[in-house]
């Protein structure tokens, strides 16, 4: 097999033909790089697998279509890690697409040996990054940056070694159709990658891209999101036992945001707070509102209220 820089991983199911518009638009931004794009169909019907064919197929490019089944998207991707045959990785959701930045990303890898790449968004003046990101900074800093909230990142545009990810047996929660990007890049981050950024502005491709509505995979089931971070809590606790400062960041901040933003969602959708401080109680996700010294200010008062006052909560 020759050379692969990247492999390009696209979920797809009836993505009519957004799914070959965006190969034919990566391919005209990336001619420099060997690319394989990798499009892992999940029993689409409308005809969208033969347009990537043949778009793969009119313009010369290295890549295949593979059908995982009716299974979910963390499944899809898990295939599309086993197929790729690149140096790197990344994922491209088509419900969430940027503009031109692969290529920065593959350079941004190359010149620091990365195993994990991401952005770092400008200020609004343009003038240096709104959350700088110092050299030699460890997955674990990056971890506890994000959960309070000074390192900013996009967990559907990021790019990865493939090697770092098979060697250290990083996968998609299987199950997980709610939260499993953002469960992949935490687990990640605990296997100490090299990281690089690119001082950029992501900015969204919306017609490229397709619409929330139109993506059939889209899951309500906010709890699948709250389990997902409990496992990744595991995977701290095995790769970073000793990180005091980590794990009271995830378990006393992190775990209570993400319990709270189900609540937020579920009260959208019309349920009320009796039925959903009942549910809480039933799985036992109400111990993960404890308040400590490590939970935010805005935080505290959301869980204050909502357990002690739950009719005057507002989402």
């Amino acid at each position: 097999m020759a050379n692969i820089d990247l492999s390009i991983i696209i979920p797809s199911k009836n993505n009519k033909t957004k799914t070959a518009d965006i190969i034919k638009k990566i391919s005209e931004q990336t001619h420099e790089l060997a690319i394989e794009y990798i499009v892992i169909d999940m029993n689409s019907s409308d005809g969208s697998v033969l347009d990537s064919l043949n778009m793969i197929k009119n313009r010369n490019l290295r890549g295949c279509v593979i059908q995982s089944g009716a299974g979910t998207v963390s499944s899809a991707l898990n295939t599309g890690i086993f197929k790729a045959g690149g140096k790197y990785i990344t994922f491209l959701y088509p419900t969430r697409l940027y503009k031109d930045y692969i290529a920065d990303y593959y350079r941004a890898a190359e010149a620091k040996s990365a195993d994990f790449v991401f952005a770092v968004p400008k200020n609004e003046n343009g003038e240096g990054c709104k959350n700088p990101v110092p050299d030699g900074i460890t997955g674990a800093d990056i971890a506890v940056g994000l959960i309070r909230g000074s390192i900013v990142m996009d967990f559907t545009a990021v790019m990865f070694d493939r090697e770092f990810l098979l060697r250290n047996h990083i996968r998609f929660y299987d199950e997980c159709t709610f939260g499993y990007a953002e469960a992949f890049i935490y687990n990640a981050l605990m296997y100490d990658p090299i990281i690089a950024h690119c001082d950029i502005a992501l900015e969204r491709d919306f017609v490229n891209g397709l619409s929330k509505d139109g993506g059939s995979y889209i899951s309500n089931n906010c709890f699948e999101r709250l389990d997902a971070m409990i496992k990744v809590k595991d995977t701290i606790r095995k790769c970073h036992k000793n990180d005091v400062v980590l794990l009271s960041y995830f378990e006393h901040s992190r775990l209570p945001a993400v319990v709270m933003s189900c609540v937020d969602r579920l009260l959208t959708q019309g349920f009320s707070y009796n039925s959903i401080r009942k549910l809480l109680k039933t799985k036992r996700y109400d111990q993960y509102l404890a308040i400590t010294g490590e939970t935010p200010a805005a935080l505290k008062k959301k869980i204050t209220v909502w357990k002690y006052l739950p009719w005057l909560y507002k989402p």
